[in-house]
């Protein structure tokens, strides 16, 4: 048997920095002001002029506008209020640019605009995406086609470094050949997965099957090489040969919350490799007496998952080592309850707490395959709330929505005690009560200007903040702080009282900062600092690189 098309459909949810900035919204508030961008945008080797080009400019504060590049690539971005936007352009099989960025998909360059300005020749010039081309043949030879083929790298997901699938793979057509393209520069695996109809629920003898190859043909990732793909490049002759393998079986069965069969569930099969999603079976049902059978599984590291449109899921992880598996249970299991109270304490006369329903409020936990990173809060207009949510491990974050709020996440109490950064311990099918979610608007801010080796301002960075204590360095700390200098050359950083570093730098890839490794490199060149309760700090900073590591 052959193994099933590759896919990543993995939600990822990347949690907001601890300054209390506003989660990202869904509907970024409307240009409603008098200043204006123009520019043109051209293919950077040979400067044609592109159209249909997407170019954005977009504000912190959630304002931007949108448009599209002529026959001439000139663009024009108008209603804009005054502010400070960036300005990025996009097209299909083309890298991502921003105006001004010192490297390719990097943040760029902020442009302050006042109410009225028209802000001429703000041109880009974009490049080409990169791609990948061969062929792949099995153990004899002979061209293989329906193989999925795909190019992955690592990126910053969750606070740390996975692998993950990058640009558009493809099938390989009838002489084996394959395409992956729009790839942005980087290092890339090559994966190639044999396509097949499905065999979940179909007892079969047939024992031959092909392993997830990887380039130039093994099946370990340890053993892989990567390719590094410039700008515009396509690395051609990239072949594999696929590795035949015995496959096993694996069955068992699946129940819903009741413990009656989960008939008309949908099961399949996911392979992990390295937290990644490899490749997965095409769902089928669930036999109305619940028993299943998946074939065609070869070894390795398996999420094996039952699941409706409603929701409801059940899983099971399963190492494959040739032998067939016959005791799989899947039992799906009825979700558990926090309720508690969200409170404003600590708050200065200045400004009145806003109503509790306002607030976006949920549960969040490390990603995993097949599994909501953040179960949502329903709060009641006295501050109580309720998060249905599956067992395990979670912290509970909280922001206001709808603008710039001087409320912040301060303390999550349970059972006295503040674990707002130890997290919950969730049980299957349990009610936690009397959590206590505290805002607060006080005050401790540590500010400060950054500067060059020759003590020019520069406004263009990231001032990261974070614990000196490697124990606070998770994914969801509340002792983390991203601030970038702003109009009045300052940057603004509020925190919680503590002992921190401080570290500007010129650039660096969004979401290494919640990766402990970083960190670890990051503070041999910051600054120390304690911050108390409502005290304001100022501290100046020396813009440095990103470390390489």
């Amino acid at each position: 048997m052959s193994r099933a098309c590759l896919c990543l459909v993995a939600s990822l949810v990347f949690p907001a920095a601890a300054n209390s900035q506003p989660p990202p919204r869904d509907n970024p508030a409307a240009a409603t002001g008098t200043a204006s961008i123009r520019g043109r945008v051209v293919e950077a080797n040979s400067g044609r002029p592109l159209s249909h080009v997407d170019v954005r400019a977009g504000s912190s504060t959630g304002q931007q506008a949108n448009g599209a590049t002529d026959g001439e690539g000139r663009y024009d971005l108008t209603g804009l209020p005054a502010g400070t936007y960036t300005v990025i352009a996009t097209k299909p099989n083309y890298v991502r640019t921003a105006w001004g960025e010192q490297r390719v998909e990097g943040p760029g360059k902020r442009i302050t605009l006042a109410e009225g300005q028209r802000l001429e020749n703000i041109d880009l010039r974009i490049t080409r995406a990169g791609a990948i081309t061969g062929k792949i043949v099995d153990e004899f030879g002979d061209p293989v086609s329906d193989v999925f083929v795909s190019a992955m790298r690592y990126q910053y997901v969750q606070g740390s470094r996975r692998l993950m699938t990058s640009g558009r793979g493809g099938s390989t057509n009838d002489i084996g050949e394959f395409r992956a393209y729009g790839l942005s520069p980087g290092q890339y695996y090559v994966s190639a997965t044999l396509r097949s109809t499905p065999v979940a629920g179909v007892d079969t003898s047939d024992r031959t099957g092909y392993a997830a190859t990887f380039y130039p043909g093994t099946g370990s990732l340890a053993e892989a090489q990567r390719l590094a793909i410039e700008p515009g490049q396509t690395a051609a002759g990239i072949n594999l040969t696929l590795l035949p393998i015995r496959t096993a079986k694996v069955s068992g069965l699946a129940l819903d919350a009741d413990g009656k069969p989960f008939a008309g569930a949908m099961i399949g099969a996911i392979q992990r490799v390295g937290g990644t999603q490899m490749g997965g079976f095409t769902l089928v049902p669930v036999p109305p007496d619940g028993r299943f059978t998946i074939n065609g599984l070869t070894p390795g590291e398996y999420t094996v998952r039952a699941s409706v449109p409603s929701g409801e899921m059940a899983t099971a992880d399963i190492t494959v080592a040739g032998a067939d598996i016959s005791d799989v249970h899947l039992v799906v299991a009825k979700p558990s309850i926090i309720r508690g109270r969200v409170v404003f304490a600590g708050a200065t006369a200045a400004t009145n707490p806003p109503s509790p329903t306002v607030l976006d409020l949920g549960a969040v936990r490390d990603w995993q395959m097949g599994q909501n990173v953040r179960a949502p809060a329903r709060i009641r207009d006295d501050g109580t709330f309720e998060i249905s949510l599956p067992a395990g491990h979670v912290l509970l974050r909280a922001a206001p929505t709808g603008g710039q709020s001087p409320w912040r996440l301060n303390r999550v109490v349970f059972q006295d005690i503040d674990v707002g950064d130890s997290g919950i311990d969730v049980a299957p099918n349990v009610t936690i009560e009397n959590v206590i979610v505290e805002m607060t608007n006080r005050t401790n801010e540590a500010s400060g200007r950054v500067t060059d080796a020759d003590g020019t301002t520069v406004r263009d960075c990231f001032v990261i903040v974070f614990a000196q204590d490697p124990a606070r360095w998770t994914v969801q700390t509340r002792y983390l702080a991203i601030a970038r200098p702003g109009q009045d050359d300052l940057f603004r950083a509020r925190l919680l009282p503590g002992d921190y570093y401080a570290v500007a730098m010129s650039d660096v890839e969004p979401g290494a900062w919640m990766d402990s490794e970083f960190l670890s490199h990051a503070r041999d060149r910051a600054t120390k600092f304690t911050i108390a309760d409502g005290e304001k700090k100022s501290i100046d900073l020396k813009v440095t690189q990103a470390p390489v590591f």
